[in-house]
């Protein structure tokens, strides 16, 4: 599914293997927003 492109983080493709989140890619400081093909959508929430 990476390799593919079907995996999207904040809305931006993940394509690498060894990709890490980071604090970096939280959204006000506590939301990921992770898309899994075109229509399946979650959004992780961290305290």
């Amino acid at each position: 599914m990476l390799q593919n492109g079907g995996l999207s983080v904040n809305k931006e493709k993940v394509t690498e293997l060894d990709f890490k989140l980071t604090t970096a890619h939280l959204l006000n400081g506590k939301y990921i927003l992770v898309q899994k093909g075109k229509s399946n959508y979650t959004l992780a929430i961290f305290n």
